[in-house]
């Protein structure tokens, strides 16, 4: 439909897990200059929304909003009485939904690791196994620019992380991918470059929120271009740039790192959840790519 403040376009059906979405169940209203869009299952965050101005070939869809700063709606700027705009509803890719892991293998393994390694649990959890095989799982696809979403808990004690753009010539994919630090901060006594949060022996975060072992943290990561963001509990904690004199000057002169040439070089790679012997929980991973920058 089209009226002289917007104009929609939506998908014909979206499904995500069990559920489907029809076009006919997205709702339009306005308030003030702001374009407020509902649909059901909006507070999963299954969904997020993509706009764009004209129908053109090739289209230029942009994601409308930020889904993590909207709740059960989602408000869009309109550009006015003047504009067009048309929306779409895309689905995040689901990578861990409560019961399959088929979007993942074990590093330089074709299968699933066994469940000496990671299993799943009762309640829809992929939980690394306390002092079992460590063996780090990857995704079975590369990204490139994406946005992830995870939560993630331990056990006290517990440690893990997430590697990005991560490949496989090295024995751990550490040596290739920049890890979002994942850490019981409270049993160790470490650096800030290890501590949650951090781009693992590189980057400190900064101002964070900490919740207990045992409660679950909303982490978030960003990798669009050379840019990358780590956000942890609804806060950004690290931002870098991996192409950038002052992040390559710190991996030239980390020990850990410089006898790698490949780390952080990869314009598209893996992602890597640890395993380092800990007992930790994962859940609700999803991911969307983003435009290339």
């Amino acid at each position: 439909m089209k009226t002289q403040r917007t104009s929609t376009l939506i998908v014909a059906s979206l499904i995500v897990i069990a559920s489907q979405v029809f076009a006919t169940d997205l709702k339009i209203t306005h308030s003030g200059n702001a374009a407020i869009l509902s649909w059901p299952l909006a507070a999963t965050n299954n969904f997020y929304v993509q706009s764009a101005t004209n129908l053109a070939p090739p289209i230029a869809w942009s994601n409308a909003s930020d889904p993590i700063t909207n709740g059960a709606d989602l408000a869009v700027t309109d550009g006015g009485t003047a504009s067009t705009h048309f929306y779409r509803l895309q689905a995040w890719e689901v990578l861990f939904d409560g019961t399959s892991t088929a979007a993942f293998r074990g590093y330089q393994q074709t299968t699933f690791p066994p469940a000496t390694s990671w299993t799943v649990t009762a309640n829809g959890e992929l939980q690394t196994v306390a002092n079992g095989t460590a063996i780090n799982i990857i995704t079975r696809n590369q990204y490139s620019d994406f946005e992830l979403r995870w939560e993630w808990k331990a056990a006290t004690g517990g440690n893990s992380g997430v590697n990005y753009r991560c490949t496989e010539e090295y024995s751990n994919s550490e040596w290739s991918g920049p890890e979002f630090q994942l850490l019981d901060d409270a049993s160790y006594s470490l650096p800030a470059v290890d501590s949650i949060g951090a781009v693992w022996d590189l980057i400190a975060p900064t101002s964070k929120v900490l919740v207990p072992a045992g409660q679950w943290n909303q982490c978030r990561l960003i990798v669009q271009g050379d840019y990358v963001e780590h956000w942890l509990n609804g806060g950004r904690v690290a931002a870098y740039y991996m192409d950038s004199a002052p992040f390559t000057d710190i991996v030239a002169a980390n020990s850990t790192f410089n006898q790698y040439p490949d780390f952080a070089k990869a314009r598209s790679g893996y992602i890597a959840f640890r395993h380092d012997g800990t007992q930790t929980w994962y859940r609700n991973i999803y991911i969307r790519q983003l435009p290339s920058q």
